[in-house]
């Protein structure tokens, strides 16, 4: 068991998890728990942040839209492009 503990450590270390003072797998879980959890949380919240940016980039493009304006379509067209490349699209 202990070296799927240390196998189970490694990995979390590997991929940026701390594994706190987890002496079992069953600690080393529990801190990959609320480490994931957390991390959920934060993705949640960038993506409502996405949401109210192309909220806005909506209304700036209805707001200031001029047919012969390459220059803001073109800003906006990146815009979208940010937004979706974030959202993983």
């Amino acid at each position: 068991m202990s070296d799927d503990k240390e196998r189970l450590a490694a990995w979390m270390m590997r991929q940026g998890f701390a594994t706190g003072h987890g002496d079992t797998t069953e600690e080393l879980l529990e801190e990959l728990s609320w480490q994931v959890a957390e991390i959920k949380v934060q993705r949640d919240e960038l993506l409502e942040a996405l949401e109210e940016l192309t909220q806005y980039v909506d209304q700036l493009e209805t707001a200031v839209y001029a047919p012969d304006d390459a220059a803001m379509h073109e800003s906006v067209k990146s815009a979208r492009a940010a937004i979706a490349k974030a959202q993983g699209e």
